[in-house]
């Protein structure tokens, strides 16, 4: 076991305490998970998680989603008779224009490391079951898992 970190389950994980407002917690981790929600159509779609031991990696997956999400809908956009109105072709521009900000992800990084969570949403129509137009939210987020800090 390192001096910073605690084994687990073959893997070492860095753990850090936190400022002041989570005083006695420390960081056992980091949280990113992809979701979509519509309230209209009275559903939430989880689309994917993971964990990440830096606030870098958990930041640089949700870039990954953002890509790989836009695609997706820049591909659904394309095809008339499965949307309508261009609702999530504004999605994945939103989405596409969050992955070029380079600064602005440093800034998330800093922010999730310093305890922060972090997230990139965008909200658009789409058609459900090709009959109902409804508003959609988009949410890419990350959080820092917080544990007990050890006695010492």
């Amino acid at each position: 076991m390192s001096p910073d970190g605690a084994g687990s389950v073959g893997r070492e994980r860095r753990v850090r305490e936190l400022p002041s407002t989570t005083a006695g917690r420390v960081v056992d981790g980091y949280w990113a998970e992809a979701k979509v929600r519509s309230p209209e159509a009275g559903g939430e779609w989880y689309l994917a998680g993971a964990w990440w031991d830096s606030p870098e990696e958990a930041v640089g997956w949700l870039h990954d989603q953002a890509e790989r999400l836009a695609s997706v809908l820049e591909a659904t956009a394309d095809c008339p008779e499965a949307v309508s109105g261009g609702g999530v072709g504004t999605v994945a521009a939103v989405f596409r224009e969050w992955t070029t900000d380079a600064r602005f992800r440093s800034v998330q990084c800093a922010a999730l490391a310093d305890g922060q969570p972090v997230s990139a949403n965008a909200r658009g129509t789409d058609r459900i079951c090709g009959s109902v137009d409804v508003e959609v939210f988009y949410s890419l987020s990350a959080r820092p898992v917080l544990r007990p800090a050890p006695c010492r």
